[in-house]
């Protein structure tokens, strides 16, 4: 009778550790998927910018045009509309805004 006390105990002990080992496994996984992450965005940001930087090196826009489409962006109309009246690709167009709201942070 006691041994089988003694061998719940330690199978109630090895379960317990199974289960803290997964626990401490997937949180460890976790904080390096979120520092994967954070590097992830960083590099997608310093991508953003470059791109940005050829395109304006290939077909620049002039100052008045950026302003323009700042301008027309906060008075509420949609990218399709400074689209069209524009005369400029939606992606340009998303470029200048964004690059307009990283030099505002």
């Amino acid at each position: 009778m006691e041994i089988l006390y003694i061998i719940s105990i330690f199978s109630l002990l090895g379960f317990l550790l199974i289960v803290g080992y997964l626990f401490w496994n997937h949180t460890k996984t976790n904080s390096y998927k979120s520092e994967y992450c954070e590097l992830l965005e960083e590099r997608i940001s310093h991508l953003e910018h470059y791109i940005y930087d050829l395109e304006e090196k290939l077909s620049p826009i002039s100052d008045d045009i950026k302003k323009q489409i700042v301008r027309m962006y906060h008075d509420g109309k949609e990218l399709m509309v400074i689209e069209n009246e524009l005369d400029i690709p939606k992606t340009k167009v998303e470029m200048v805004l964004k690059e307009y709201y990283r030099k505002k942070q």
